[in-house]
């Protein structure tokens, strides 16, 4: 019968840790085991929500063409929507919100083995494929919103007209579409919600320096 493994055994170090560097590493493996937990305890209420609003067939423009939500749900019947911030007034777009897409246009074939994913945004299209061109976004589907009504109903824009950072998912039954989740960085504090995106902010996570006060900017990308 199999010995079993203890935690400090179990606990990857390199060799010559010394006795306090191990002790602290297992109370830490032992935090990072209940994070774990956690998140698959809060993913799993996530999954319980009741059945979400149903939604309007909103509009969009996908290149010269004019497409609503329902046609988005190619690949099955559910679709996740990034709504990417824009200014009316600015040459280009949230730095941060770009982090985001530059990651998850990197991992868009995989979701889209599940899931539909697409970037919505209230800028227009010709601007839209621009910053596309210049960031390298090649694989994730690009929309620009045909008009305002689907930021302002999702908390993509708020009451002053400025864009918010959101992300939100949506299922379809049959005709019914509905809106099954929303949330936007601001709910938790500066890009706390949902820095989860982006594996950025967790590899911070791993160094001695942490996160600080790093932010993402346009001039490096």
């Amino acid at each position: 019968m199999a010995q079993a493994v203890s935690v400090r055994d179990a606990i990857p170090a390199m060799p010559g840790a010394s006795d306090a560097y191990t002790t602290a590493r297992e109370e830490l493996y032992r935090a990072e085991e209940a994070l774990r937990k956690q998140i698959g305890t809060v993913a799993a209420q996530r999954r319980t929500l009741p059945a979400g609003p149903e939604v309007q067939d909103y509009a969009f423009i996908e290149g010269e063409r004019r497409v609503r939500l329902s046609e988005l749900f190619s690949r099955g019947s559910e679709l996740i929507v990034y709504h990417l911030m824009y200014w009316a007034d600015d040459d280009e777009f949230c730095p941060m919100c770009s982090l985001w897409i530059d990651g998850l246009n990197g991992v868009a074939k995989h979701v889209e083995q599940r899931a539909n994913i697409v970037v919505a945004t209230r800028a227009p299209v010709e601007k839209l494929q621009a910053w596309a061109k210049r960031r390298g976004w090649d694989s994730i589907r690009l929309l620009s919103d045909d008009g305002p009504t689907f930021a302002r109903e999702t908390g993509a824009e708020d009451a002053n007209g400025d864009p918010v950072e959101t992300v939100l998912v949506f299922s379809k039954d049959g005709p019914a579409i509905r809106n099954t989740y929303v949330s936007h960085a601001l709910m938790f504090g500066q890009f706390g919600g949902i820095d989860l995106l982006s594996p950025v902010w967790h590899l911070f996570d791993l160094l001695p320096s942490g996160r600080d006060d790093w932010s993402a900017s346009n001039d490096y990308a």
